[in-house]
Parts: C-alpha cells; sequence; structure tokens
C-alpha cells in the first residue's frame, strides 16, 4: 500500500475549468429563458394590457369566442382595440350605413371587424390578384420593393371561403371601377389597407362624401416607410374641416371622423 496520495497517470485525463466567458455564456442563455417564459406567460395568461371595458364585454357574454381567440394571437394590440372602441361606438350612437375595406388581402381585418359587428353588410374592394404595374410606377419608400407578385397569394374564392358570410359584399378589380352603381350607398365604417398613392387617395375622395357623419375611415400604414400614404392622406386632410387623428399602433394609422 502506498503511503502517497494517488496521482493520475492518464495523460487524457484533464480537470474540468469553467472559464468566465462560459459562465457569461450561461448567464446570457438565463436571461434568454426568462425572458421566454415571461413573454409566454403575458401572452398566454396577463391581461392587464386589456381595456377595462373589453374585459367587462367579455364577462357579460358580449364578445364571441372567435373574436376572444383572434385578439389573443393579434399581434397589434393597439391597432385591434381601437377597431373594437370604434365599432362600439358606432353601435351605441346608431351610425348608419355599410362597412367596407380597401385593400382585403386574406381578409383578416375583414374577418375581426365583422366579428365586432356581424349585422352590418360589409363590402370588401380588392383586386384580389395582387398590385397592378401603373400603380407601383410612382411609388417611393418601402412600397417602391414592390412588384405585381406581393399579395398576390389570395384569390377571391380563398377569401369568400374564409368569411364565409352572407353580410359580405365582394366587389372585385381596380377601385374605385369596381364601385360603380354604388354612388348613394352610406358607409359607417370603412378600413383602408391599400398600401399605394394611387388607391389610397381614389378611396378617400370616393368614400368620404359617402360617410354617415359619425363614421370614419381609418387608414393604415400612415408612416415615412409609405410615404405615397402619407402624401395621400395628407393632401386630402387639406380639403376636408374634420383633423386627422394619429394612433399609436405599430404602423400608425391614422383616423378621420366625419363631423354630424
Amino acid at each position: 500500500m502506498s503511503l502517497y496520495p494517488y496521482t493520475p497517470t492518464n495523460p487524457n485525463h484533464h480537470t474540468m475549468k469553467i472559464t468566465l466567458f462560459q459562465i457569461a455564456e450561461l448567464v446570457i442563455i438565463g436571461i434568454i429563458f426568462v425572458y421566454l417564459v415571461y413573454y409566454v406567460y403575458t401572452v398566454l395568461f396577463d391581461k392587464k394590457y386589456q381595456p377595462k371595458a373589453w374585459q367587462d364585454a367579455v364577462k357579460r357574454g358580449k364578445v364571441s369566442r372567435q373574436l376572444q381567440s383572434i385578439e389573443r394571437n393579434y399581434p397589434d394590440k393597439v391597432r385591434f382595440f381601437n377597431f373594437w372602441f370604434q365599432v362600439e361606438r358606432l353601435k351605441k350612437e346608431n351610425i348608419p350605413g355599410f362597412f367596407a375595406e380597401l385593400g382585403v388581402y386574406k381578409g383578416d381585418s375583414a374577418l375581426l371587424l365583422h366579428l365586432m359587428d356581424p349585422a352590418r353588410e360589409f363590402h370588401l374592394f380588392d383586386t384580389f390578384e395582387g398590385f397592378t404595374q401603373s400603380d407601383l410606377a410612382r411609388e417611393t419608400g418601402k412600397a417602391a420593393t414592390y412588384t405585381t407578385k406581393n399579395f398576390a397569394d389570395t384569390s377571391i374564392e380563398k377569401v369568400r371561403a374564409r368569411l364565409n358570410s352572407d353580410k359580405f359584399v365582394f366587389h372585385k378589380g381596380y377601385f374605385p371601377d369596381t364601385a360603380a352603381g354604388m354612388e348613394n350607398t352610406q358607409f359607417a365604417l370603412v378600413n383602408m389597407d391599400a398600401d399605394l398613392y394611387n388607391p389610397t387617395k381614389a378611396g378617400l375622395e370616393y368614400f368620404y362624401p359617402r360617410l354617415a357623419p359619425g363614421g370614419i375611415i381609418i387608414i393604415h400604414d400612415y408612416n415615412p416607410d409609405w410615404p405615397g400614404i402619407m402624401k395621400a392622406v395628407d393632401d386630402f386632410a387639406a380639403t376636408i374641416p374634420e383633423p386627422l387623428i394619429v394612433m399609436p399602433d405599430q404602423d400608425s394609422s391614422v383616423m378621420i371622423f366625419k363631423s354630424k
């Protein structure tokens, strides 16, 4: 028996050492994990961001389960609840008229607006085939990177099947040609998400005169990334008495309320 402590002789035996770099990596991974857990918890369980009016409406059974599900997964909560508050106001004040949307794409916004007021007739205007080259020609900013293939991955058949309600009236083709015959129609809410100058300008010129007193037009993407939209809105706003109201949603929607 040896009286000396055992000393390993295997040259491949190494004592594990944790470096400061490895410790920093573990700390960073831990922080990321905590934030991911917090994010998942917030999305699934924490409802502090929800307005009290919405929470009360849910408790009283005034909000469908389908709309509640959309709200949970909707990425822009400010935009969602602005839609909801405006629709609730229209119902409370008995503002007459149809809903309309210019720039439908796959029907996401149309679906949630319909669920907020299922009784309204809802007119949908879109090519359902993407942009036209003539509208793209004058664009700058983010829209200048678009081609006729952008937003073309849809069809009127797919959107019709998804929305699946007799309250929707589809107008396929180039706006405002597709609005022919609706000159005497009145609208309570118009949602515009057309991305380009020409359709935005045409939409404002067409819908504003037909907007019911107390009605509202909401235009998406009013920000410097979309100079065509900003120009169309600003030029039109200079011709009407009502002010523009810019919203703090992710893409800076802007609203026009028709004076009563």
